[in-house]
């Protein structure tokens, strides 16, 4: 699926990213008639991750047919840039029908200097309470604007240290959608984050929560 000569600039077209030499790091996962997975591949001093799919199709009213989900990610990738989240830097994004099916490709850059919430490791009781903030305010403008993440797990949470102040980034975007009922988002995603991660103590995740609400309601 990859050429083995490392590239000395990055592709511009849709076969140059497919073709491109990485490391899987996510296997491709296959699902009915179907496959999905990451890749990674180092131009430079930048590291890329090119998602590749063929058939792993979601279906919606505006594309009864299917399209690919990264199609969907690229989208939200968008969507949360638009009010000011921080999420991956697309790169390419492109699909084509091919005679083994419906193909498509997102390329985004590393998230530089961001690590998760699920490998945060020996901060002190001042730094994971503001980090408790942040991500609060960061999850409370998401769903202030109606959406819901659907896969809040704390290893698609990001920080990077900005003086004493975090500053976060979500990743794995493919599931974000508008609920019918907005009050179900946060409630979904708070849910979700609260059971899967174990950084906060119940004292942070109450300052998680106020800044949750902070953010919502601006």
């Amino acid at each position: 699926m990859s050429s083995s000569t490392p590239l000395q600039t990055p592709p511009t077209d849709f076969d140059g990213w497919w073709n491109a030499p990485g490391n899987w790091i996510e296997e491709p996962n296959v699902r009915r008639a179907g496959w999905s997975g990451m890749v990674t591949t180092r131009i430079g001093e930048t590291l890329y991750f090119v998602k590749k799919q063929n058939n792993h199709l979601y279906r919606s009213l505006a594309h009864p047919f299917g399209q690919p989900t990264t199609s969907r990610e690229f989208a939200n990738i968008r969507r949360l840039a638009a009010l000011g989240i921080r999420v991956p830097e697309p790169v390419f994004h492109g699909s084509r029908k091919t005679p083994e099916g419906f193909a498509g490709l997102l390329v985004t850059r590393e998230l530089v200097g961001f690590i998760a919430i699920a490998d945060a490791r020996d901060l002190s009781a001042a730094a994971t309470s503001r980090l408790a903030e942040a991500v609060g305010r960061t999850i409370g403008r998401m769903h202030g604007a109606g959406l819901q993440h659907s896969c809040l797990y704390d290893k698609h949470v990001m920080f990077r240290w900005q003086g004493e102040q975090a500053e976060i980034a979500l990743i794995d975007l493919e599931k974000l959608r508008r609920p019918y009922l907005p009050w179900r988002a946060a409630r979904h995603d708070l849910d979700q984050l609260r059971r899967h991660q174990t950084l906060w103590d119940a004292a942070d995740w109450q300052r998680l929560l106020a800044a949750h609400r902070d953010a919502r309601s601006t």
